[in-house]
């Protein structure tokens, strides 16, 4: 098995380099680039298989490492790895960071893999797609999912080194988006992130596609609270973060409140708006004037390029009379819009609109006034009564296996800096102890696990170790069982390794079985 695995690496190692070779042979990457890219891609290597058992919710290593190398190709058109002493490891002092991103696609790092990948990531990133009517969502909602998303990939070396799996919390810049990230992730999945992150149809509404999903499968009122809780979160995490954000919705939040004020007054608001649509209405018309009468369009053609400076002077008449049709285009859709307003139904509608979108901007907390570790923990409590329902659903013994792993990773993830994870988060607790239950529940009945001892209470204590369990395979655990001293001791071993003893209070005889494998 060892020498299998000796030639396996092997070939990894050649289709590696080859690979690389074929990328950068346009390129200007140093040997010692090349060197610490194919470092990188060996810890994906030896990584991947505990980062995917653990995690589940992954693509395969070979779609990770295809895309990796895609990104490579794409988008990097230059890494300078900064060796100690080097031009490059100056320039990054002076300057007091880690990598600097250029414009021109080129990147220059610390000689670290961890590091060179974020910078690939990084540069691989796009704005994710929200339609028209949501675009004010896009710069808060892309930068949630672009940064949960590389921490996410970044996972894989950081947490994972081919033996154990080690939470490097110093190595995780945004616990906030972390979470919020794996959260969406384990009540959606990974296909529905993937394609949303990529782009993968520019039409699709993936706002409107994520409610869509949590109410088909857990109801139309999370579904709403998961939607909206999770929107607040980005803009207020954005906004905390770049001021031109705080700005544009502040100035957002007037916007609306001023024409909900408006809209307040109907007569006043309808008055308004037959005004304007007669207003529209005659510039149309003597649009069409000009579009009909040769000598109206060369009085205009003059007007206009006597007012514009020589860089927008406008070409040609032909060129102004397609102007004229945008314009003619833009009015008639302002003419149909106060149509819509005018009308009772389009008056009513317009108005429990902007009330939503006030109500909605008016519960944001650009201002940080409370703690948004009490909003995250809410999304989380969402999540952990929709996995209850995942629980309820599962039908099989790999559904149940595959919700062991998940929960056991998700009750892992750390909250804030004092490093609390979220199974130790008080307003949590109870949540993830019935989700423990319910599985523990169905995998009895599924015949996922061993049942230690026929005392349900004393079975489920140590069956409740396996999510305080950093094991990679569960399916190697072992237990071993013992009472000294009226005491009662239970020994989990990762095959023939201890890993943790734990002592239960019992005040009565139980009948156990000496050493048990628990995953049947």
């Amino acid at each position: 098995m060892e020498k299998k695995k000796q030639i396996l690496e092997k070939f990894n190692l050649k289709d590696y380099n080859n690979r690389l070779e074929k990328i950068l042979e346009k390129k200007q990457f140093s040997l010692d680039t090349k060197n610490l890219l194919l470092s990188m891609l060996y810890k994906i290597e030896n990584g991947y298989p505990d980062y995917e058992k653990t995690k589940v919710e992954v693509l395969t290593k070979n779609e990770f490492i295809e895309k990796l190398f895609q990104m490579i190709q794409e988008n990097c058109e230059e890494i300078i790895v900064a060796e100690f002493n080097s031009e490059a490891s100056n320039i990054l002092k002076e300057k007091d960071v880690k990598y600097i991103i250029e414009e021109n696609k080129r990147i220059i790092a610390i000689a670290n893999e961890l590091l060179v990948m974020e910078c690939i990531l990084k540069l691989s990133e796009a704005t994710v797609c929200i339609p028209q009517e949501k675009q004010d969502l896009q710069t808060a909602i892309s930068e949630l999912l672009n940064t949960g998303s590389r921490m996410n990939q970044l996972e894989v070396i950081r947490d994972f080194n081919g033996w154990s799996w080690d939470i490097v919390l110093k190595e995780i810049p945004d616990l906030e988006s972390n979470i919020i990230f794996q959260t969406l992730l384990y009540l959606v999945g990974n296909e529905f992130i993937q394609k949303w992150l990529q782009n993968d149809s520019n039409l699709a509404d993936y706002i409107d596609l994520l409610k869509a999903y949590i109410k088909e499968n857990f109801g139309e009122k999370r579904a709403e609270e998961f939607v909206s809780l999770f929107c607040k979160l980005a803009i207020d995490m954005t906004a905390s973060k770049k001021e031109e954000q705080y700005k544009f919705w502040k100035e957002k939040t007037k916007e609306l409140e001023s024409e909900l004020k408006s809209l307040e007054n109907k007569e006043k608001f309808l008055e308004q708006k037959t005004k304007e649509k007669k207003k529209y209405t005659k510039q149309i018309e003597e649009i069409d004037k000009m579009l009909n009468n040769k000598e109206l369009l060369r009085k205009e053609y003059e007007k206009r390029n006597s007012k514009l400076p020589n860089k927008e002077k406008i070409f040609s008449i032909s060129h102004l009379v397609d102007r004229l049709n945008n314009e003619r285009e833009e009015l008639l859709k302002q003419m149909k819009e106060c149509n819509s307003l005018i009308e009772p139904k389009g008056y009513v509608t317009r108005k429990q609109e902007i009330e939503e979108k006030v109500k909605f901007l008016n519960s944001l907390d650009l201002e940080q006034r409370v703690d948004r570790r009490l909003k995250i923990v809410e999304l989380c409590s969402i999540f952990g009564e929709c996995f209850q329902i995942k629980i309820a659903k599962a039908q099989t013994k790999q559904e149940i296996i595959n919700y062991i792993y998940e929960l056991r990773y998700y009750g892992f993830l750390i909250l804030d800096d004092e490093e609390t994870k979220l199974k130790e988060v008080m307003q949590l607790k109870t949540l993830f102890e019935e989700a423990r239950k319910s599985l523990l529940e169905k995998a009895r009945k599924l015949d996922v696990l061993e049942e230690v001892t026929e005392d349900k209470e004393i079975n489920e204590q140590i069956l409740n170790a396996i999510f305080d369990s950093k094991m990679i395979d569960l399916d190697h655990m072992v237990i071993e069982t013992s009472v000294k001293d009226g005491k009662l001791y239970i020994e989990y071993y990762d095959e023939k390794v201890l890993e943790n003893t734990v002592q239960l209070q019992c005040d009565r005889t139980v009948r156990l079985k000496k050493k048990t494998k628990l995953f049947i």
